[in-house]
């Protein structure tokens, strides 16, 4: 994927919903915006205190690409959770970042620390 890219933490989009953080800001100075598959059923099982903040996270995910797991996002899986004992969803999400050069922001940062060096992980908070 050309351009500067960024993938959102399925967290990320739990504090969207609550309006704890702003959509514009996390978005600023990037040209894509994008969540793994994984975030997308992460987002959605949440149970939502009440149906505004669940309206909100449906209107977001609908503005958003959501990328698929393929066998290249699988094969990088394999690799992380053979280096540091990461959750599969985790992997599949940081795998994702990988994928499409991009940065990842989440509130998770030790969920991701030292596994991969090419991708820039931020939090926002």
């Amino acid at each position: 994927m050309i351009g500067n890219n960024v993938v959102l933490d399925s967290n990320i989009l739990i504090y969207l919903s609550k309006g704890e953080l702003e959509f514009k800001e996390l978005a600023a100075g990037y040209d894509n915006v994008f969540i793994s598959v994984i975030s997308y059923m992460e987002a959605l099982g949440y149970e939502f205190k009440n149906n505004v903040e669940k309206a909100l996270i449906e209107k977001l995910l609908a503005s958003l690409e959501i990328v698929q797991t393929d066998i290249e996002i699988a094969n990088l899986v394999i690799v992380y959770r053979k280096l540091k004992k990461i959750k599969t969803p985790d992997a599949i999400i940081l795998a994702t970042a990988r994928k499409l050069n991009a940065d990842l922001i989440t509130v998770n940062m030790d969920d991701f620390f030292g596994l991969d060096c090419s991708v820039r992980i931020i939090n926002p908070l």
